[in-house]
């Protein structure tokens, strides 16, 4: 009995599976794109507000001050901002370049007017530069 159990359960996983057409040759290739092409690229400049880049709470991502507006601007995962000495100050004067989501920025490259320091969180396609690893092929 318990082996026409187990026959009966084989076969009737199995017999579905015959009846499968098509084959992963008739799949289209997907297209891969860097996730920054949803928004436009723009160049934004203010004062570091309040900074949030703590292990474990989501994508670390800064407030820029212009007056009255505060604009997110998310950054990079914390391996990569430790690696690049990603230290902002609230009050230092910045320049962002980034892509416009919705109601925030994913940063392209964020420069440090006073120190005049650039750092590069994405390439000119958009991809981010920590794609090949941590300390290989950045660029910078």
């Amino acid at each position: 009995m318990i082996r026409f159990a187990a026959i009966l359960t084989t076969a009737a996983i199995c017999f579905p599976l015959g009846g499968q057409t098509g084959s992963a040759d008739s799949v289209p290739p997907i297209q891969l794109a860097p996730p920054a092409v949803a928004g436009k690229l723009i160049e934004v400049a203010g004062t570091v507000g309040q900074i949030h880049i703590v292990a474990g709470q989501g994508m670390p991502y800064l407030e820029l001050k212009r007056g009255a507006e505060i604009t997110r601007i998310y950054l990079g995962p914390m391996p990569f901002l430790i690696a690049e000495n990603f230290n902002p100050k609230a009050g230092q004067e910045v320049a962002v370049k980034g892509y416009k989501l919705t109601d925030s920025i994913l940063a392209a490259q964020i420069t440090f007017v006073t120190e005049k320091r650039t750092v590069r969180f994405r390439d000119d396609q958009g991809w981010p530069v920590w794609r090949g690893g941590f300390g290989r092929g950045r660029g910078r």
